[in-house]
């Protein structure tokens, strides 16, 4: 399950949860780093996401994608990775749950 501290959304303040980040995703802006478009479920703010296994990073792609900087790393226990090979694709396992991300 996602562990609920602190995590907070860098453009409104509102409290945050991986899970809802997660359940906000789109497609795959950037397959290099595996960063996903995702927005603020409470603001509509527009956020970068890049899940990793056991936790959702938050932030930037920076110059032109050369790399991506984290604002904000939510822990999600058991949350894990597989990046399938072919067309860009991202795909994450929780317990009870799975998300798949495509470019």
């Amino acid at each position: 399950m996602p562990n609920n501290r602190d995590s907070k959304c860098p453009l409104c303040g509102a409290t945050l949860t991986a899970t809802e980040i997660l359940d906000a995703c789109g497609e795959i802006i950037d397959p290099v780093h595996g960063v996903v478009e995702t927005h603020c479920p409470h603001c509509q703010g527009r956020l970068e996401a890049m899940p990793v296994n056991g936790r959702v990073d938050l932030g930037f792609l920076i110059g032109d994608k050369e790399r991506f900087d984290v604002a904000l790393a939510m822990p999600f226990a058991d949350l894990k990775l597989e990046r399938p090979s072919g067309p860009p694709c991202i795909k994450l396992t929780a317990p009870g749950r799975s998300w798949e991300f495509t470019e």
